[in-house]
């Protein structure tokens, strides 16, 4: 029985991850930085997960800003799912963010050298593989983010920094690295951590208006099937795989939402584009949203799908079982 590493247990997609090679009877060890939150984490696998698959799953702990533990966690393991990053507060200079999104890098892949694991899949990010917004035309995974886009923020020069750091070391130590890059993730929550679903829920409770911000979406559940393919399959060494080239709008989402849960009774009002900008200068949160307002280009998963066979949900699929989960977890009155 082959044994896989996830990092970082307790996030979104790392659960999925978790879920998706248990359920394919790999063994999986993943890393937590308290391993109090591991009986949450497999009370919240059990639902997706039978008792005989989640058996094989086990804790270790270690942080990604530090070096402790990694060596002893990933022992006799066949590979590491690198899926684990620093998402920030919003507060934290751009320095420091690069700064621990490499660190995080480098303690989890060179411990994996040290302990002789080659198979390395990492989770990256579209925000590695994005033009200027005044760009068109479809992009494929040769295009690298250009670092002097005054346009991107602290968080994404973070993924383009740790993935740039990746295939450094992995050319450095030889290891048979794959990146995933996926778009806006939203899909069924399986604990409290909602991650991107996040934006979801406020749809849910209802938004006195709705901007038309685009997003390129990955359904967890196919970002996490994309994860295995990439480790089975020798012709995914060294390569990158966009994991998302479908759209939907916020002012869509919150539409299907209306449709679909008319007991919400929901009320969907458009705000201009122009609207959003403004209040983007003072609520932090949509400031990321701004460049995506006039995008024309797109990208393509054709690598992801001829060569691994890979297929996903369509994006209505995916926030509408997003949003049943968010209801059924009782997080939306």
């Amino acid at each position: 029985m082959k044994k896989v590493i996830v990092t970082g247990g307790s996030g979104f997609v790392a659960s999925w991850v978790i879920a998706e090679f248990l359920t394919h009877h790999y063994a999986v060890a993943t890393s937590l930085r308290s391993l109090k939150k591991a009986a949450t984490i497999k009370q919240g696998l059990a639902r997706y997960v039978s008792a005989t698959d989640l058996a094989r799953l086990t804790f270790f702990e270690a942080d990604l800003t530090s070096a402790d533990g990694w060596e002893a966690g990933l022992q006799g393991a066949d590979g590491v799912i690198h899926v684990a990053s620093p998402l920030g507060h919003g507060t934290e200079l751009t320095e420091e963010l690069v700064s621990i999104a490499k660190a995080g890098v480098q303690h989890v892949l060179s411990a994996a050298h040290a302990v002789g694991i080659k198979r390395i899949v990492l989770t990256s990010s579209e925000a590695a593989s994005t033009p200027a917004s005044l760009a068109s035309g479809t992009f494929d995974e040769s295009f690298w983010t250009q670092l002097d886009n005054p346009e991107l923020d602290a968080y994404r020069i973070s993924k383009v920094e740790a993935e740039k750091a990746a295939w450094q070391l992995a050319k450095a130590d030889a290891l048979a690295l794959t990146t995933i890059l996926p778009g806006a993730i939203f899909g069924p929550v399986m604990t409290s951590n909602l991650s991107s679903n996040g934006i979801l829920l406020q749809l849910l409770k209802g938004l006195p208006a709705i901007p038309k911000v685009p997003m390129e979406v990955s359904d967890v559940r196919d970002l996490a099937r994309l994860h295995r393919l990439a480790f089975e399959n020798d012709q995914a060494i060294g390569q990158r795989y966009l994991a998302a080239d479908q759209s939907i709008s916020m002012l869509q989402i919150a539409r299907t939402y209306q449709q679909s849960f008319p007991q919400l009774k929901l009320a969907v009002r458009p705000l201009p584009n122009f609207a959003t900008r403004q209040l983007a200068k003072v609520m932090p949160s949509l400031r990321a949203l701004v460049p995506m307002l006039d995008r024309h280009y797109h990208h393509t998963t054709q690598a992801a799908t001829t060569q691994l066979g890979w297929s996903q949900h369509t994006p209505v699929e995916t926030v509408v079982a997003a949003a049943q989960r968010l209801i059924s977890l009782g997080l939306v009155e």
